[in-house]
């Protein structure tokens, strides 16, 4: 796997890293670049990727105080190829479906899942790639 510095990424603190390595692997294709473990042998942080520059940290809950705020106002927006193959992999896996796959007016295709400690993830692809942006703005204005 690639290394290189990461311009941005989210750090999100789980109540279960090997249930949340699971998900991310099993619903969004996700894989594991580096595992820190703690004293006791068990995973406390992991950086994960899905595409080039969707890297996310998970930290273990025992690592942060506050998870009570948990999933409240972060939400995760990934471009993706294909929403409705993640559909379909996010019903196979019993993931928790927030809404979609969904056309939204600003020429994206959409799915929103909630994830095992509250955040939301959201899939996204283009729907016609031949409109440029004026192209799309101008149907949203015609929308409103």
């Amino acid at each position: 796997m690639e290394f290189y510095p990461m311009p941005l990424f989210v750090k999100l603190s789980v109540s279960n890293m090997e249930s949340s390595l699971c998900w991310y692997k099993e619903v969004l294709n996700f894989e594991p670049v580096f595992e820190l473990p703690g004293k006791d042998g068990k995973t406390v942080m992991a950086h994960i990727r899905g595409k080039k520059y969707q890297d996310i940290m998970l930290i273990s809950e025992s690592e942060q105080n506050d998870m009570d705020s948990n999933g409240k106002g972060v939400v995760l927006n990934f471009s993706v190829e294909d929403v409705d193959l993640y559909s379909k992999k996010a019903s196979k896996a019993n993931a928790v479906v927030v809404e979609g796959p969904i056309d939204r007016p600003w020429n994206a295709r959409e799915l929103v899942l909630r994830d095992l400690d509250g955040y939301l993830i959201t899939l996204s692809m283009g729907i016609d790639k031949e409109k440029d942006f004026d192209d799309v703005i101008s149907q949203v204005e015609n929308k409103l």
